[in-house]
């Protein structure tokens, strides 16, 4: 036993002793040499680049092989020697290439550049022109302490809504393009809305458009009269262009109003000496002449109505002047409701210059003038008659003409009452049920017999 454990030691150490041999055999060292002196060894590489080591000299110090000058690669530049023209150039390349490979994004960031910068501006003017209106008319009494004071602050108790937290905010905003001021708190008048509607400056296809064909800033005025201050009339002076419209527009003055062929016969005797009506111009829609004698006083043909006066001022600005006591005919499907029952509506253009504002004082003046006349106007026996006379016909052709709508809507509602009541009965009850519907109705429709004496 003990020499079989002798024989497996020896075994085993010869064994391990053969193991360095055979790895020593399996490396290929090349450049190796066993020979005494200095040793080096040079390893074998794929890569066209070697790497040297160099032995330190006899002081111990290392000194490094000399660094190969830097080589840059086709079209480098070095940064000392990139001027300003270098970086005109590196500009256009780039731009080149963005637009050849990006066009579409490129018209789209252009398109939404343009319409951001459009917003922001086209508000702005917008804005400018309502402070401007604001400034010169629309103040109220309080705020214009250190000035004269404006024709809406001289004319109204409150300007503005009631729960503004400060005087001058007296105009709030709808739209970009759309602003209101409400004024209340005089005689004869409920309340007065004021409408700004101007361009849309904001929208940038509205602008292209605007180019093709041309739109004006618009100022218009609804006054709501209030109750017993208003007869029953229908009056509108209108441009002659747009009358047409204007008449389609409005049911109470199709029905109500006839077109006064020569409106300086139906002017006062002292107005038809003096002034001159501009037939040309404006066309006239009264219910009766006399209505148009009354309202368009020897004040309003001086200031405004006179020909020559309004072809050389207001001709540019006068758009129509409306009177109504029958504003609730005008609304409708599709159509909004009006302001109020009892109207007054004018309507204007704005000055191109914001700041020839101050051109619209006469005319904003007539507006204070006319409600005053309308308020104090009243229709002699015979003219009240005949207008109520008028409107109770209305009333009649309109009832004549809804009758069959509302029989027709009551019938389909008796109908679907009938079919669920129906539903909750046995087939029986339900043969029943329509047979004692059916008799009514044939009893409705036979002809009522009348007994002869």
């Amino acid at each position: 036993l003990r020499l079989a454990a002798v024989t497996v030691a020896l075994l085993l150490a010869l064994a391990l002793a053969a193991r360095p041999t055979a790895a020593a055999k399996a490396v290929d060292l090349e450049g190796f040499d066993g020979t005494d002196g200095e040793a080096t060894i040079e390893f074998a590489s794929d890569l066209d680049e070697e790497i040297d080591f160099v032995a330190p000299d006899e002081d111990g110090a290392v000194n490094e092989a000399p660094k190969p000058k830097e080589e840059h690669r086709p079209g480098y530049v070095p940064w000392k020697e990139r001027d300003f023209r270098y970086w005109i150039n590196l500009w256009d390349d780039f731009s080149k290439v963005l637009v050849a490979d990006y066009k579409l994004e490129l018209l789209l960031m252009v398109v939404i550049s343009l319409y951001a910068l459009n917003f922001v501006l086209g508000s702005r003017t917008n804005e400018s022109i309502v402070l401007q209106w604001a400034n010169e008319f629309g103040l109220p009494l309080e705020s214009t302490k250190s000035g004269p004071p404006t024709i809406y602050g001289k004319n109204f108790a409150l300007v503005g809504l009631s729960n503004k937290t400060s005087s001058s905010e007296i105009i709030y905003r709808e739209s970009q393009h759309t602003f209101k001021c409400y004024a209340s708190g005089r005689r004869y008048v409920n309340g007065m809305l004021t409408t700004l509607e101007l361009c849309k400056r904001q929208d940038l296809l509205s602008r292209v458009v605007g180019l093709v064909m041309p739109q004006s800033d618009r100022f218009v005025v609804e006054v709501d009269m209030s109750e017993g201050s208003m007869p029953p009339l229908v009056l509108a002076v209108v441009k002659k262009k747009s009358s047409k419209d204007f008449v389609t527009s409005h049911k109470d003055v199709r029905k109500f109003a006839k077109v006064v062929s020569d409106p300086q016969q139906a002017l006062s005797s002292k107005a038809q000496q003096n002034f001159v009506w501009p037939k040309k111009k404006l066309v006239v829609l009264s219910e009766s002449k006399d209505l148009f004698t009354d309202l368009v006083t020897e004040t309003a043909m001086r200031n405004v109505f006179d020909s020559k006066t309004f072809l050389a001022k207001y001709d540019k600005y006068f758009e129509s002047m409306y009177f109504t006591t029958e504003g609730a005919l005008n609304g409708g499907e599709g159509v909004p409701a009006p302001f109020a029952t009892r109207l007054l509506r004018f309507e204007f253009r704005l000055p191109k210059d914001v700041k020839k504002m101050g051109e619209l004082e006469v005319l904003v003046e007539l507006i204070f003038h006319l409600v005053d006349c309308v308020g104090a106007h009243k229709l002699s026996g015979d003219r009240l008659k005949k207008a109520q006379q008028k409107r109770k016909e209305l009333e009649e052709e309109l009832f004549k003409a809804t009758l069959q709508q509302r029989q027709e809507a009551a019938a389909r509602k008796r109908e679907e009452k009938f079919e669920k009541e129906k539903a909750g009965m046995t087939p029986a009850q339900a043969a029943k049920a329509e047979e004692k519907r059916m008799n009514k109705l044939k009893k409705k429709q036979r002809p009522k017999m009348k007994m002869m004496k």
